[in-house]
């Protein structure tokens, strides 16, 4: 039988690397209300996908591909490229309606 208080004593204290936390819904709404599209489409895909901010660097609008049924636009597949480990991509959905900001925002400019 192993004493867990034990080892856990001896362990040194786990230390925080960051402050990070969820935002809550009242502050996503209010980023989205915001007047600049390119911000809505921002905070959209990132909190759909889980994107990180670095991987918008490397995203094309070829790596967003819908996936459609019955001619409606039901999510997104995205390829998001790994900032933290090199050379590795994953895959990841988007909402619809991330889908259509970012598709209004790339006919809009």
């Amino acid at each position: 039988m192993i004493n867990w208080k034990k080892i856990s004593k001896g362990m040194p204290p786990v230390k925080s690397y960051s402050d990070d936390r969820v935002p809550t819904v009242e502050e996503i709404q209010k980023l989205i209300e915001h007047p600049d599209r390119r911000i809505k489409t921002i905070v959209l895909v990132m909190v759909s996908s889980g994107v990180r901010v670095g991987s918008w660097d490397f995203l094309q609008w070829k790596h967003v591909v819908p996936i459609e049924r019955n001619g409606v636009v039901m999510a997104a597949k995205i390829l998001i490229k790994n900032t933290k480990i090199n050379n590795r991509s994953y895959y990841s959905f988007i909402t619809p309606e991330a889908y259509a900001s970012l598709n209004a925002w790339m006919d809009f400019s």
